[in-house]
């Protein structure tokens, strides 16, 4: 059975929607930060054009529900010629058995589309604790003895976590380089798990965005990166608010429109609800159990996608019902 959190603690969010937008947003900076030597030969005039489209179309059963984001870009270089650059974000706490094969494999379908022009693999871990520079994929035959076939491939890797230490770098880093800012974010939703410590730490990112003069665009791009990772608990939401005006109070522009603050205080209207969906969820999930045994996992499922207006009738359904699978049945 998977390790529960420690109460008080807060689980980071399942969208990677966010790390995608940021991708898309920040390219450049993000190779600035991670491969300077590359950045340096792109030529950034000229904007890089996401295939999107065509990673769907050679992904395939690669795409398998796991927690990652996978860009594939066109740059133009300075000397003249294209590169494509494939990069590879995941979002766990470690990479799964098979990823340097994975990445293998988008690694020859591309080579099959595009056999003439330059590819390049990267990948960012964003919750891994190894420190290797290079993920390795190894495969040799030698049958009788004999080595009949053999394939090692290598691509580099950043580990966020390796930046952990560097904080005072980031921060230096970042007022030049937005993508420090999304690395800081991410690695304090990382090590900050109450929701206490992660409203100070929500707060003096949206200060320094301000404070390091960014403009609007990169603003409310950024806090929409932050307001998403370091998600808080209902009742320091408004603690939240409060802290945001007194930012914007201080700053002549305020860019954190009117829709973006609706959108926190539609947050924590959801977050209410989810709070009072869990607690009618775990107490039917109980006098499911006492009264069937143990549940079916086609049950608990049912059970954590329900809202609570279905909880509500499955809790007077389970005083009649002579099955588990009779009480979340369709009506």
């Amino acid at each position: 059975m998977p390790e529960l959190p420690a109460a008080g603690t807060f689980l980071p969010p399942d969208d990677d929607g966010r790390w995608k937008d940021a991708l898309d947003d920040y390219l450049g900076p993000c190779l600035a930060l991670f491969w300077p030597a590359l950045h340096a030969r792109i030529d950034f005039g000229q904007a890089p054009v996401f295939l999107d489209k065509e990673l769907q179309r050679i992904g395939g059963a690669l795409r398998d529900g796991r927690r990652h984001v996978d860009k594939l870009a066109r740059v133009f270089l300075k000397e003249g010629k294209d590169l494509l650059l494939l990069l590879h974000l995941e979002v766990q706490a470690r990479p799964t058995p098979d990823f340097a094969r994975r990445m293998f494999v988008y690694h020859y379908r591309l080579r099959e589309r595009h056999p003439r022009e330059d590819l390049m693999q990267f990948a960012i871990l964003t919750r891994s604790a190894s420190r290797a520079r290079h993920a390795v994929l190894k495969y040799a035959y030698a049958p009788l003895d004999g080595q009949y076939v053999s394939l090692t491939y290598r691509f580099p890797v950043v580990h966020l976590s390796g930046w952990a230490g560097q904080r005072q770098a980031l921060l230096d880093l970042a007022r030049a380089n937005p993508f420090a800012i999304v690395v800081i974010a991410e690695l304090d939703a990382a090590r900050r798990h109450t929701s206490a410590a992660r409203l100070a730490s929500k707060v003096a990112l949206v200060r320094l965005l301000y404070e390091h003069g960014y403009g609007a665009s990169d603003v409310r791009r950024l806090f929409t990166f932050i307001d998403g990772v370091l998600t808080l608990a209902p009742e320091h939401e408004p603690a939240f608010l409060a802290a945001l005006n007194d930012i914007e109070g201080e700053h002549p522009m305020a860019y954190i429109t009117s829709v973006e603050r609706a959108g926190i205080r539609k947050g924590l209207e959801q977050g209410l609800e989810r709070g009072r969906a869990d607690g009618m969820r775990n107490m039917l999930r109980a006098q499911m159990q006492r009264r069937f045994g143990e549940l079916a996992p086609s049950v608990l499922q049912t059970l954590e996608a329900a809202d609570p207006d279905q909880l509500q009738a499955w809790s007077l359904r389970v005083l009649d019902a002579d099955s588990a699978e009779r009480v979340v049945a369709p009506d």
